[in-house]
């Protein structure tokens, strides 16, 4: 059970830190509220990234397979 909330808990708790920081703090307080919010952003690109690059891969395999049925008749 550990293993599967390790990773969500930690990215919230660098969400709450980035927000408390970006509210109460100036300067090196900004820095740090930018980079920690900026840590989900980066992950949810990564994760938009990837699954577009998956469903491509199985764009590419599915007209491959349509083209080889279409050119054994």
């Amino acid at each position: 059970m550990t293993r599967i909330w390790f990773w969500p808990v930690v990215v919230a708790l660098l969400s709450i830190l980035g927000l408390i920081a970006g509210l109460v703090s100036e300067g090196l307080g900004d820095c740090l509220s930018w980079g920690a919010l900026a840590v989900p952003v980066a992950i949810g690109c990564h994760a938009l990234a990837r699954s577009r690059a998956v469903k491509q891969s199985l764009d590419v395999a599915a007209a491959r397979t349509a083209n080889h049925d279409g050119n054994s008749r």
